[in-house]
């Protein structure tokens, strides 16, 4: 009764449905949010639809022959139709989006559709025939059908082979694999499914649906080696999976066979005792494979199994337990090595100004570069090459590039992930803040020694009369030396764990570690803001001790929209203005220039006193005033109808720190008392001037600031 399913024929054709099933639901479940990603999956669905119709066509009853028939035609035309579509999208979405065209490609494939399943039209009649293939009697309108066909996969082909002209590097690969399988298989199945039916030939009818094997295996290899769809992560994890599943289920059956042979059952006392021996045997066994799996994988499959959580908790308890500039690039360097499975690693220190086009695209684009992504962009890609880069990271501080991390290939020959990349970008931003930190306090020991060097020069032929005076300032040097190391590796051990808690906030709220509900959601988001708080902190605390230091820390050498820089500001107090029902408002005057500033450390500056302004401010509201006056400075007035400052508050507001008003702690009492001192030392440095105005208690303030235009 059912013999047709021991047919090898039908057999080939469940196994060639599977294999489509697994590459599909693969590619549909990493990217369901992603329109190739679905597109794709449909385009399987209908060949595995194309595949199962031929396996019940060839299965059926008498009665069910000409339904089944119309399914196996139909089912090509959703092929078609998908893959002509899924050429507009790939490799990647950036294409305008025509609706019309949509409505277009499948609007003609609805109407071949209607042709196929109208009685007679295209198909006729079907005839079994003893110990031979059925055969289809078409009428003369077949030719529509081979003819749509026909254009749409041409049409698809070709333009896929004008994107293939046009990409480079990877993207140009993906191409050559998938035009490659589909193109074979494609053209197989014409001539099997569409040509030989049409002369009356049946005997080798089902062999296009077998073809599609081709398309399953070059699709797959462009998974494996070149990032097709962002899925080979999974694909070879699933890979492992089933390996591992295949062997628990052929160990079952073989050890069942094996008692029923020797003990008659598998409930028997013998059987009972030699399961002492079999089961630690198993799990050792299974053990070796497993480990033998992934060795595979890794060798063959180029898949590292890392784990990205331990790679960064490693990393960061290295960089977090030491202040050596050397150590800690060499921990940077052996982690991502070893992780990674790299033939090269490195970090390189950038200085200040540096002319060399690679660092000035990092410093401008802040983003991984993958050379194997840019063979269309010369200069750069032969920069890479040069340094022997398969892959740059930028480590940026403050907007400023202050390194990159350059990495070579994978010793497996494999391509960089989307999985490896977010990795990466997450250990450069840890590296790029230990790196820092590590050579502020290098130059604060520097300056130390130094410093020690020259007071004993100038102190050395000092008389006895001055050797108190003498003490006195050595103590006070020490003790401001002490103070300096102190800050420097505050700063660091504050700073790197601070944004180590906040990664892995950003992973729990993104699901990495399971479903996070509404509640435990909105207390880990104030965790977040606090956290984002106490990281801005402790960055003004390290500007003041480099101020303090009397270090150089300001380049002047950007052209900075003051405008768009204050429009960015009043976005970031939104939430508190809003919660206060307070306005801000910026008038500009007249038309206001580009000027020459440091844009990161300006900005700060200008944050710091209109959020001063924000917060002591009840209501009424702020307003920013931009003028260029007669003599080409930029005049900035930040006023506020605020609680306002005493003669005294106005005198000490910019020289000292950790120092605030009685009414200003009653007001906010959180506040640091470094704000405006950092503000005003930065303006300084632009060889600007800063002053304040209030006309007493509850009266407002109003801040001014002059700069070079």
């Amino acid at each position: 009764m059912f013999s047709f399913l021991f047919d090898p024929i039908n057999i080939s054709l469940i196994v060639t449905a599977l294999l489509n099933l697994l590459l599909g639901a693969l590619i549909f479940i990493n990217g369901k949010n992603k329109k190739i990603n679905i597109v794709f999956s449909l385009n399987i669905v209908a060949v595995i639809s194309w595949v199962m119709a031929m396996f019940f066509y060839r299965s059926s009853l008498i009665e069910t022959n000409l339904i089944w028939c119309t399914i196996l035609y139909v089912a090509p035309t959703l092929i078609a139709s998908s893959f002509l579509y899924f050429t507009y999208i790939f490799p990647s979405q950036k294409e305008k989006y025509i609706w019309w065209r949509a409505i277009l490609i499948f609007g003609i494939n609805l109407a071949i559709i209607i042709m196929v399943i109208w009685p007679g039209l295209i198909i006729k009649e079907v005839n079994i025939r003893s110990g031979l293939e059925k055969q289809i009697i078409f009428t003369s309108y077949y030719w529509f059908y081979f003819l749509y066909t026909l254009l749409f996969f041409s049409f698809g082909f070709s333009r896929l082979f004008t994107k293939y002209l046009r990409n480079r590097g990877i993207e140009r690969l993906q191409i050559i694999y998938l035009v490659t399988g589909y193109a074979l298989s494609a053209n197989l199945a014409f001539v099997t499914n569409l040509i030989m039916p049409w002369v009356g030939l049946f005997f080798i009818n089902w062999l296009g649906q077998i073809f599609t094997l081709i398309g399953v295996a070059s699709t797959t290899y462009a998974i494996l080696k070149y990032r097709l769809m962002d899925i080979r992560i999974m694909f070879r994890k699933t890979v492992i999976y089933f390996v591992l599943a295949g062997f628990v289920f052929g160990m079952f059956y073989l050890v069942t066979w094996m008692y029923n042979t020797v003990f008659g059952s598998v409930f028997n006392n013998g059987a009972y005792l030699l399961g002492l021996i079999v089961a630690p045997l198993f799990v050792a066994l299974f053990a070796w494979l497993n480990k033998k799996t992934k060795g595979f994988a890794n060798k063959y499959l180029f898949f590292s199994l890392y784990s990205d959580q331990e790679t960064i908790a490693k990393l960061t308890d290295e960089l977090t337990n030491s202040i050596d500039l050397n150590k800690i690039v060499d921990s940077i360097v052996g982690s991502i090595k070893q992780a990674m499975q790299l033939d090269k690693a490195e970090v390189l220190l950038i200085e200040q100004n540096t002319d060399n086009f690679l660092i000035q695209y990092l410093q401008k684009t802040q983003k991984p570069l993958v050379r194997d992504e840019i063979q269309n962009l010369n200069q750069l890609s032969e920069s890479m090459k040069n340094i022997g880069a398969a892959l740059c990271l930028p480590m940026v501080i403050s907007n400023k590039l202050i390194g990159i991390i350059v990495l070579g290939n994978k010793v497996s020959g494999d391509a960089y992930t989307k999985e490896d990349l977010e990795l990466l970008t997450t250990l450069s931003k840890q590296a790029a803040i230990a790196l820092d930190n590590a050579r502020l306090y290098k130059e604060v020991q520097d300056f130390s020694k130094t410093l020690q060097q020259k007071v004993d020069e100038q102190t050395k032929d000092i008389k006895e009369a001055y050797e108190i005076e003498k003490q006195a300032k050595e103590d006070l040097e020490k003790t401001d030396e002490v103070k300096n190391q102190f800050m420097a590796i505050a700063n660091h051990h504050l700073r790197t764990p601070l944004t180590a808690i906040n990664w892995y906030i950003d992973l729990i709220l993104s699901g990495k570690y399971g479903k996070v509900s509404v509640k435990l959601k909105d207390i880990i988001n104030r965790i977040n803001i606090s956290t984002t708080d106490e990281i801005k902190i402790v960055d003004d605390l390290l500007n003041v001790s480099q101020f303090q230091l009397g270090k150089e820390i300001i380049e002047a050498n950007q052209k900075v929209n003051i405008e768009k820089m204050f429009s960015q500001i009043k976005e970031n107090e939104e939430p508190e203005i809003q919660q206060k029902n307070i306005f801000i408002k910026i008038n500009k005057l007249n038309e206001i220039p580009l000027i020459p500033a440091d844009e990161s450390k300006l900005k700060v500056a200008l944050a710091n006193i209109v959020d001063n302004a924000v917060k002591y401010t009840e209501k009424g509201g702020v307003t920013i005033t931009l003028e260029i006056e007669k003599f080409k400075n930029l005049k900035i007035t930040v006023r506020d109808t605020g609680m306002g400052m005493n003669e005294t508050e106005l005198e000490n507001i910019f020289i000292k720190t950790f120092e605030r008003g009685t009414e200003a702690q009653k007001l906010f009492a959180t506040g640091k008392g470094i704000g405006l001192y950092l503000s005003a030392k930065i303006i300084e440095a632009h060889h600007g001037k800063i002053w304040a105005e209030s006309a007493g208690k509850n009266k407002g303030s109003a801040f001014h600031i002059e700069l070079p235009a």
